[in-house]
């Protein structure tokens, strides 16, 4: 057996992880979006090309944020919205890429995460989110630092 065959598949097994794409900085800075409703309530959308637990957590992440942001420490989501990468769908646009499979034309999009959230300043009754501890934990679940760059 050859002494470099070892050598050879540790080196290309190192290569392909290097290979592999990380959850970049732009992701969850420039891929984010929020809007207030009222006072107190939000609809957040995240969407990357990254895999369906993140695009969620980070739609979580932006919500916490968002509470905190706004003077609340907690909140609930009342509609929550998960979309796949991949739809059918009958129209064409130029903003995404479509193919066609049996007959369908499907659409190639980003996968993304809606929630629609009501903020509260104190803990209401029932089940909510305790926005500082969502912050903290995605946000070293992902690496995150307090400017949102992945470290």
């Amino acid at each position: 057996m050859n002494t470099l065959q070892p050598t050879i598949i540790i080196l290309l097994i190192a290569l392909l992880g290097a290979c592999a794409k990380p959850l970049q900085p732009d992701n969850y800075e420039t891929r984010i979006s929020a809007t207030r409703l009222g006072t107190d309530s939000f609809i957040v959308r995240y969407s990357a090309q990254v895999t369906d637990e993140q695009v969620v957590d980070l739609a979580l992440l932006r919500s916490a944020e968002l509470s905190l942001q706004n003077g609340f420490n907690y909140f609930i989501i009342v509609e929550t919205d998960v979309s796949a990468a991949i739809y059918a769908t009958a129209e064409s646009s130029s903003a995404t890429e479509f193919t066609r499979h049996n007959g369908l034309q499907l659409q190639h999009s980003d996968p993304g995460a809606t929630n629609t959230i009501v903020c509260f300043k104190h803990r209401p009754v029932g089940f909510a989110y305790v926005a500082l501890l969502v912050k903290a934990s995605l946000r070293a679940k992902y690496r995150l630092d307090q400017a949102g760059q992945f470290i």
